[in-house]
């Protein structure tokens, strides 16, 4: 497999990251010191178990998207990097989904990030739009409906994820909280290394991914076990229709603030700046009405009363609200 590290390359990793002449630390009696972000054995013990965990796992992931997206084309699984936590608050600016996952028996939690760019096409496609391609986001936080979505989303990926781990050890994942800023994930230090996985997703205008983060402290129980006997591939199920009527029902209990926008108006800053309580503003009987969700037009109508209430009546849809399949 060409994303795990060959004996060579861990060789040349561990050279930069002690130094030619660095001493292996020692403590205070003399014996040297385990230090787990430095050592060889560390390295070559963990990097092929995780492989094959992000290799698994690239697969449920991308099974799962392509219930959500048909323009989902692949999810191929990058090398894995070793970083610090800082390094990688860099990387990733906000707002990026972050799923926080107590998986025991690790030492501490794992986590699985999902890229904004990739959070706005999923949820704008489910939603019956066009994925969002080539338009600039400038939100610094996601929707209450994509902040619902993504939850949904990241509890139906902890089985996946238990699966993927499986091969290399057994762990019970569970959702312990969700992020959208890296800054805001007080489990980890800056200095803290870990190892990070990335999915490069593949779609139509999108240039998007999910990592998979696992701090070193998080395998220190546990070190045993991954650099043991690999078990074989572990099976698992393709399609999930009762997991996708789950997420359906999550999303369809999201509450939305829907706007009737009855009619706009024009004038200068120096009529507006005169405005004053009992002024009249005149204006013209609406001859259509348009209907906004969440700031996105999806409906017009005829703006009338039913039944002795107040009431618009739906003539056109602009965009589908909601696929169902």
């Amino acid at each position: 497999m060409n994303d795990i590290l060959e004996p060579a390359e861990i060789d040349a990793l561990m050279h930069e990251m002690r130094g030619s002449d660095a001493p292996a630390p020692q403590a205070a009696d003399g014996r040297d010191r385990y230090d787990f972000a430095t050592q060889d054995y560390a390295v070559q013990r963990l990097i092929p178990a995780l492989s094959l965990v992000q290799t698994q796992f690239s697969e449920a992931l991308k099974q799962r998207l392509r219930q959500l997206s048909p323009d989902i084309q692949g999810v191929r699984a990058e090398r894995i990097a070793v970083m610090k936590f800082g390094e990688l608050q860099r990387m990733l600016t906000p707002p990026c989904d972050i799923s926080v996952i107590l998986a025991t028996p690790l030492g501490a939690p794992i986590y699985l990030v999902f890229e904004a760019d990739l959070v706005f096409a999923l949820v704008d496609q489910f939603f019956g739009g066009r994925g969002g391609a080539g338009i600039k986001r400038l939100q610094s936080d996601f929707s209450p409906s994509e902040a619902r979505f993504m939850q949904q989303l990241g509890r139906a990926l902890l089985p996946d994820l238990g699966q993927a781990w499986h091969s290399v050890v057994e762990i019970v994942p569970e959702l312990l909280e969700r992020h959208s800023d890296l800054r805001f994930v007080d489990h980890l230090k800056q200095s803290d290394n870990l190892l990070a996985a990335r999915f490069a997703v593949t779609m139509p205008g999108h240039d998007c991914g999910v990592w998979m983060l696992v701090p070193w402290a998080a395998i220190d129980p546990v070190r045993e076990h991954l650099g043991g006997q690999i078990q074989g591939r572990a099976s698992r199920q393709e399609h999930d229709e009762q997991w996708r009527q789950r997420l359906l029902q999550g999303i369809e209990a999201t509450s939305l603030n829907v706007v009737a926008r009855l009619n706009e108006s024009a004038m200068p800053l120096s009529r507006v700046s005169r405005l004053a309580v009992g002024d009249v503003l005149p204006i013209d009987s609406p001859q259509g009405v348009t209907l906004l969700i969440e700031e996105l037009a999806l409906m017009t109508g005829t703006f009338g009363t039913h039944q002795g209430q107040l009431a618009v009546k739906v003539n056109h849809q602009l965009s589908p609200i909601l696929r169902r399949a």
